[in-house]
């Protein structure tokens, strides 16, 4: 019991200090070759912890070759924008003008809830009002709000901010 606990410490440092190499983001943000290799880190790792017959090593081999493998692909995809297509994809327009390009979606496997569902976790909730919507490579939706559509600012009002005296504190809040 205490070399399987021993194998899991060990292979659990080891998968942490391997995604940390590779320099993942939140799993949200995972490319899907960077979920692929995460996954299948863990399915690896998992084999010398059940299997105490196995050499930690024969889990520790393949664990390295997939991060030198996604380090290589990574430093490929900055290096060529081609590769870096063919790995990642590429974002897609599918609002523009405040108009759904249905083809566009269709193609994405989207359905229109899931697009009104992001558009509204920005805090849009007319579709006119989009100037632009893009789905990421990250499967993430960008909208970007008809500049008519924006909150007006102080500077589109034309006044300026009453400064604040340095010399005063402002009154006390009263939480009674």
């Amino acid at each position: 019991m205490l070399i399987v606990l021993f194998r899991a410490v060990i292979l659990y440092i080891v998968i942490v200090f391997c995604i940390r190499l590779m320099g993942k983001k939140q799993l949200g943000e995972l490319q899907p070759s960077e979920l692929v290799v995460t996954i299948m880190l863990s399915n690896i790792a998992t084999l010398p912890i059940e299997d105490i017959n196995l050499p930690v090593l024969m889990g520790l081999v393949p664990i390295f070759t997939i991060v030198c493998i996604d380090v290589f692909f990574s430093y490929l995809s900055l290096c060529s924008r081609g590769f870096r297509r063919v790995l990642c994809g590429s974002p897609k327009i599918i609002i523009s003008g405040g108009v759904l390009d249905q083809r566009v979606v269709k193609k994405l496997r989207f359905t229109v809830d899931d697009i009104f569902e992001a558009l509204r976790g920005q805090g849009i909730f007319d579709i006119s009002q989009v100037q632009l919507a893009v789905v990421e490579t990250t499967g993430q939706i960008s909208a970007y709000v008809k500049p008519a559509e924006q909150p007006a600012t102080v500077k589109d009002i034309g006044r300026n901010k009453p400064a604040a005296d340095p010399g005063t504190s402002p009154p006390p809040t009263r939480l009674c």
